[in-house]
């Protein structure tokens, strides 16, 4: 199941050069995940994020891709459904052998909440 649309709604991407791209990302808070994920009081799941960020790879490559080695991955800080503001997804894909090498970092304009480093392969 993709999570575009149910989990969050993407924006336009913007190209900031040969290997690199933003997405403006709003959380849907409406979501059944979070009435899961500590109701009452709900914050995005980890697994979720790195999601996010697989399935914008995805929309930027056109390419069914799957996470194949995460070499370093940190949730620095607590992002909720219910902050209403809208985060910055910034890429950097390059191409490899079987795949893409991609950074990536989920951040509002006050606080960075994801930081990945790792590896896609096509599926």
């Amino acid at each position: 199941m993709l999570l575009e649309d149910n989990y969050y709604k993407v924006y336009p991407m913007h190209v900031d050069g040969d290997t690199s791209v933003s997405y403006r990302i709003a959380l849907l808070p409406e979501c059944d995940i979070y009435r899961g994920h500590f109701p009452g009081r709900p914050v995005c799941p980890g697994a979720c994020s790195i999601e996010i960020i697989k399935e914008c790879v995805m929309a930027w490559t056109k390419k069914c891709l799957s996470v194949s080695f995460i070499k370093q991955c940190r949730f620095v800080a607590i992002l909720t459904p219910g902050q209403g503001k809208e985060l910055d997804l910034k890429l950097d894909i390059v191409p490899t052998g079987d795949g893409y090498a991609v950074n990536a970092r989920l951040a509002d304009e006050e606080q960075t909440y994801v930081e990945f480093k790792g590896n896609m392969t096509c599926v």
